[in-house]
């Protein structure tokens, strides 16, 4: 049960300026005076129209796409059948079917890219969504008014993480597979500096990666945070003047969850504290992997030197 004595003042000027400092980051800007109780509700808006426009598009893809594959099976019997006229009208039935089910399924791919638009944007206001009530928790006047405030957090966070849910987030990493780029004692010049620029342009590739990675690090350390700092309002502590990383307690690195996928069948959903962790030690693997490759290239173009 959380303790409902009231915070002290002393402890809350400090956290003030820390809550500024750190949400600033995280809340989105809105136009005007829009609050973020309205972006959220705008966001909700924009979601279940995104939705609905995706199911009519799943319904008018179903249809053409049933219509299309019963011509390509009147084309197999008009085959089999050795009747060349009714093959010619199977095919060009076939193909004109084949056009508006190319529309539909592309359509279908705008209206689920949209969604998935939609659905990032819901998040993000709910992230500012529960800043802003964080903000307000410290204004509170009151411990009735501050857990009231806090239902309110708990709503927009148990949404966000439902959205996550839904997105099917199971926190997969990209794969990095050292090329296979060997020295060759046929090659010359051209053949080296060749192969040292793939290196170089895959080091790149990685440098961008690690650095939306980094992103990513950023913004769920701020959303823990915040949830951190709801939880601590209603339980009167003092953890607002700790800004480290999280780290798992209790967690050997040996029982980490494999950084290539979150989930275990059956297993629970991670929590923030593991998704960072586990981002941290991709990012780790990352650096160590685009390091090889620019050592890689220096070594071509070493032996560049060497030949010319």
């Amino acid at each position: 049960m959380r303790s409902r004595r009231r915070t002290p003042r002393r402890w809350l000027r400090p956290l003030g300026v820390l809550l500024t400092a750190t949400l600033s980051l995280v809340t989105p800007v809105t136009s005007g005076a829009q609050t973020t109780e309205e972006l959220v509700a705008q966001r909700r808006l924009e979601l279940r129209a995104a939705r609905e426009a995706s199911e009519a598009a799943r319904a008018a893809f179903e249809v053409v796409d049933r219509q299309f594959r019963a011509a390509l099976q009147e084309v197999t019997r008009a085959r089999a059948s050795g009747d060349s006229g009714r093959l010619d009208r199977a095919s060009a039935l076939a193909q004109d079917r084949s056009v508006p089910r190319s529309d539909a399924e592309r359509r279908l791919k705008e209206t689920g890219d949209a969604v998935v638009r939609a659905r990032d944007a819901l998040i993000e206001a709910l992230e500012g969504r529960m800043a802003q009530l964080v903000r307000d928790m410290d204004a509170a006047g009151s411990t009735q008014q501050r857990a009231q405030l806090n239902t309110l957090f708990m709503d927009a966070q148990a949404e966000l993480e439902s959205l996550e849910a839904e997105a099917q987030d199971t926190f997969r990493f990209e794969q990095v597979v050292f090329p296979e780029i060997t020295f060759d004692p046929r090659d010359g010049p051209d053949e080296m500096r060749a192969k040292a620029e793939v290196l170089e342009r895959q080091a790149v590739e990685t440098d961008t990666l690690i650095a939306s990675k980094q992103d990513e690090i950023r913004q769920l350390t701020d959303r823990l945070r915040i949830q951190r700092a709801a939880r601590d309002f209603m339980a009167g502590t003092g953890r607002f003047d700790d800004t480290r990383v999280p780290v798992v307690a209790g967690s050997p690195t040996g029982n980490r969850p494999a950084v290539t996928d979150s989930t275990v069948a059956g297993a629970r959903p991670m929590s923030l504290e593991e998704r960072i962790q586990a981002l941290q030690d991709y990012v780790r693997q990352l650096e160590n992997f685009r390091d090889q490759l620019r050592i890689r290239a220096r070594e071509f173009r070493a032996r560049i030197g060497a030949i010319a």
